[in-house]
């Protein structure tokens, strides 16, 4: 049985700078089975701590807008845990059960981009972690979508951090 993640855990989590390999972009380009719904791609990264993290990204064939760009986060007892998944636009309706419950309004929405969060209390209640989901415009492709996804959970290139001290061609003191 998976141990439940607390909130503070799993906010540690996403904001763990994790480092992207050089071919980072090659990796996830998205690739085709022959007669497959979905286009899907998959990388792991090492986060600056060491723990695993893995970003697997799939999209309709049929529907662009029909994605899923997903953060698991793989503990050392090989448990894999869902931390938060930026979905595009796809016609089933998504319901968050506990403000459901709740009679809370706004709790069910339908064909809107969204984003999925892990909670602990949604674990406690014996949901998957990530069934929490709210509609977002920070996105509105699958382009649009990963940047905001590398950039909000801290995945990092090298490149980004050089040159440190000086510019590209300038000269050293």
């Amino acid at each position: 049985m998976a141990i439940i993640l607390t909130d503070e855990e799993i906010g540690n989590l996403l904001i763990e700078v994790k480092p992207l390999p050089d071919d980072w972009k090659k990796k996830l380009g998205l690739q085709a089975k022959q007669d497959a719904a979905f286009r899907h791609r998959g990388l792991t990264v090492d986060g600056v701590s060491g723990k695993h993290f893995r970003i697997i990204i799939r999209q309709a064939v049929n529907n662009p807008e029909d994605f899923s760009i997903i953060l698991m986060f793989m503990a050392s007892d090989g448990t894999e845990y869902r931390l938060s998944r930026f979905n595009g636009r796809h016609p089933s309706e998504h319901t968050n059960r506990i403000e459901k419950l709740g009679g809370q309004p706004n709790a069910s929405f339908r064909n809107v981009f969204h984003i999925h969060r892990a909670t602990e209390r949604y674990q406690l209640a014996g949901r998957s972690i990530d069934s929490y989901a709210e509609p977002t415009t920070a996105y509105n492709s699958i382009d649009s979508a990963l940047a905001h996804f590398l950039d909000l959970y801290r995945f990092t290139h090298q490149a980004e951090f050089l040159p440190l001290f000086h510019p590209p061609g300038g000269s050293q003191p």
